[in-house]
């Protein structure tokens, strides 16, 4: 696996549990876990992508 997509999965892996402990302080429907969740929605699917490519 190329350098790019090891910090893609390692970025991915961050954001999620980030979204995790901010879901367990705040709830699935705060504004800030929503946003988290977004953010992971675009990485998955940038992943995704580059993995298509292959």
């Amino acid at each position: 696996m190329n350098t790019s997509l090891e910090r893609l999965l390692s970025t991915i892996e961050n954001t999620r549990i980030e979204m995790i402990s901010l879901a367990a302080v705040y709830g699935y429907s705060n504004p800030d876990v929503v946003s988290c969740s977004q953010k992971l929605d675009l990485l998955l699917n940038d992943y995704n992508n580059q993995n298509a490519k292959q």
